[in-house]
């Protein structure tokens, strides 16, 4: 029988520590809610999966390998079988040089070892269970961001009701799908995890927050208590934002619009939690692949502009296109010692579920693609897992042009990578329904209830047996 533990461990960096994810500079004042690893360790038996949740706006490479040795060395679960996923939180901890914040190795080195240690007592935690997977709704919280203009160009946040905005350039998804667990005996959920797609910058000021997520988890707590384990991961959703650019009411960020939409989220993921069906026995897998994406080359003349934009320039300089400068210069860097990065993409199958992962902010238009080639009935995608190289744009994204596509460090793969990554997680999802063929045809036959003493459902048999003896 499959079984599962969960666990968390506190990641929340010292006040005064920077804060990521924008172009100014910030220094946390205080902790708004707590910044979280959540962990859920499955064991079928045959194989051990660990599943994170991390709130920070992304996980570099070298915290993702720290983290896996730890937990292969205390739990003996591979490394390919550990799918650590950042939330994408702009509040979160100094995990990066992005634009003028810089990362704090220090702190690197302490997300590792929490990670692990989440991971280690997940484990130890593990307790029979069924699950079931269930989807649901939450309309009106998510949106893409990107628009094509009148002018033809593509805009990132053109401004809410701008008139030149001609159309929406992207798809959105309002799909939260949850995989449960529960006892059993009596079919009582005590953990899921939660799957959707929003970008996480509805606080964005100088606390330390795990932004909407942090609410997701509140309102099934809310409902199960707080012992109900909750891993929440990030869906595709690099041009998704909570902002609704084509409506009047005010911008959609703050305290009241976070808890907004993890409420709405979390909602959703109660519904889904309440109408899940849970299989009797059903069993998990993992597989990796590994892809290659060129670094892209920014021409000599744009790298003589940069370095002529910089002479004189003082090092804490916010200037957006001072910021520029630097990251095509440190882009250019990279890529002399390597001009080809290396990602993993990583399959999980749940029961009849399917996790995609991809170690960058991959736009919803690959989601959807993944989704429709995928011969699964539930197909998810796990954005900024297992490492961290920038935004996976689509192919009419640079030719149309917008802040997600400028090169940077957190922008620097070919134009092709996104659908590199779609294929290669589409033929994971091909290779593990093979695999999985037989038990995936019985799935439906395994469906389970709970044995209940029910008085009302005792008192309408009472009352057809009455009939029948008349």
């Amino acid at each position: 029988m499959l079984t599962v533990g969960f666990s968390t461990r506190n990641i929340t960096p010292s006040i005064g520590a920077f804060i990521p994810g924008l172009f100014e500079r910030r220094k946390a004042t205080g902790v708004a809610d707590d910044l979280l690893a959540r962990a859920a360790v499955l064991d079928d038996g045959a194989q051990t999966i660990a599943i994170v949740q991390v709130d920070t706006i992304a996980l570099p490479n070298s915290v993702v390998l720290d983290a896996r040795r730890h937990i292969q060395r205390e739990t003996g679960i591979a490394p390919s079988s550990c799918l650590l996923a950042a939330t994408h939180t702009h509040s979160g901890g100094p995990v990066a040089d992005l634009f003028s914040t810089p990362c704090d190795l220090a702190y690197l080195k302490h997300l590792g070892e929490r990670i692990a240690e989440a991971v280690i007592e997940a484990h130890a935690n593990r307790r029979k269970c069924v699950v079931g997977t269930s989807v649901s709704h939450a309309p009106g919280v998510a949106f893409n961001r990107r628009f094509v203009m009148k002018d033809g160009t593509q805009v990132t946040h053109p401004g809410k009701m701008n008139p030149a905005i001609d159309y929406v350039a992207g798809p959105a998804d309002d799909t939260v799908t949850v995989i449960g667990f529960a006892d059993p005996k009596s079919r009582r959920p005590f953990g899921c995890i939660v799957q959707f797609a929003c970008h996480a910058t509805h606080m964005n000021g100088f606390e330390f927050s795990a932004d909407y997520p942090h609410w997701i988890a509140q309102t099934l707590q809310g409902a199960y208590g707080e012992e109900f384990g909750v891993v929440f991961l990030n869906g595709p959703c690099g041009d998704i934002t909570q902002v609704d650019n084509q409506s009047s009411r005010p911008l959609e960020c703050g305290p009241y619009w976070c808890e907004r939409t993890g409420r709405a989220v979390g909602g959703a993921a109660l519904h889904a939690l309440a109408i899940a069906d849970y299989f009797s026995s059903a069993s998990i897998d993992t597989a990796t692949v590994g892809v290659s994406a060129a670094i892209r080359q920014a021409s000599t003349k744009d790298l003589e502009k940069a370095k002529q934009r910089l002479k004189g320039v003082a090092t804490d300089c916010e200037d957006v296109d001072v910021s520029y400068a630097r990251e095509m210069l440190a882009v250019d860097a990279l890529r002399r010692k390597c001009a080809t990065a290396s990602l993993e993409i990583q399959g999980v199958r749940i029961a009849d579920t399917f996790l995609w992962t991809a170690p960058g902010e991959v736009f919803q238009a690959f989601a959807t693609d993944v989704r429709a080639r995928s011969p699964f009935t539930k197909t998810i995608g796990v954005e900024l897992a297992n490492g961290y190289f920038g935004y996976i744009c689509t192919p009419e994204a640079y030719s149309g042009g917008g802040y997600e596509v400028r090169l940077a460090r957190s922008s620097m793969l070919e134009e092709t990578a996104g659908h590199t990554i779609a294929d290669a997680a589409s033929r994971l999802a091909e290779l593990m329904h093979g695999r999985a063929r037989k038990e995936l045809s019985r799935l439906s036959k395994k469906r389970t209830w709970p044995t209940v003493v029910d008085t009302a459902l005792d008192a309408l048999n009472e009352l057809e047996r009455r009939r029948r003896t008349k």
